[in-house]
């Protein structure tokens, strides 16, 4: 199930009781699923906002991840058999160290790029807006195919008075 509306969006409660529905995201508007004066119940849809430039990211990132994760391999594996050689007097011990080090600092950049990773994947769940509350959509801001930059500071897309 898609995160909850509290989850998705920053909601804010005037006296009037009325509720402004935020996006945290950026992208197109790409659906919208409801109409001013329609009443809403809780979790209901509102609307939903193309994911693409996410999905893009996120396949990047999958991309360096596996490039990360091959050059780990061969440096593990180079790691081992110096130590070995290591463990038989065979080689001074700053080779060995340095060869740890380059093993923990891809280990680092694979935990970087998996976070990297958890973020995308919470930002493309917020592209699809539900209502926080129920009650009557009082005014929409947004309309089909317009252009939401939620990334920089939360935007007002929906106003419901309960």
């Amino acid at each position: 199930m898609k995160a909850l509306a509290l989850i998705l969006l920053l909601v804010s409660l005037s006296l009037a009781q009325e509720v402004q529905v935020f996006v945290i995201v950026k992208g197109k508007v790409e659906k919208l699923y409801v109409k001013e004066g329609q009443t809403v119940k809780k979790g209901q849809k509102l609307l939903k906002i193309d994911p693409s430039l996410y999905l893009a990211e996120r396949k990047r990132l999958e991309g360096k991840k596996k490039e990360i994760e091959a050059r780990l391999w061969k440096v593990e594996r180079d790691y081992m058999r110096l130590k070995e050689l290591f463990e038989r007097d065979l080689l001074a011990e700053t080779r060995l160290e340095n060869q740890k080090i380059q093993y923990d600092t891809l280990k680092a950049q694979i935990q970087q790029v998996e976070g990297e990773l958890d973020r995308i994947e919470t930002l493309i769940s917020y592209t699809e807006i539900t209502a926080p509350v129920g009650g009557r959509i009082k005014r929409i801001f947004v309309y089909e195919g317009s252009f939401v930059n939620g990334s920089l500071t939360p935007q007002v897309v929906i106003l419901i008075s309960r």
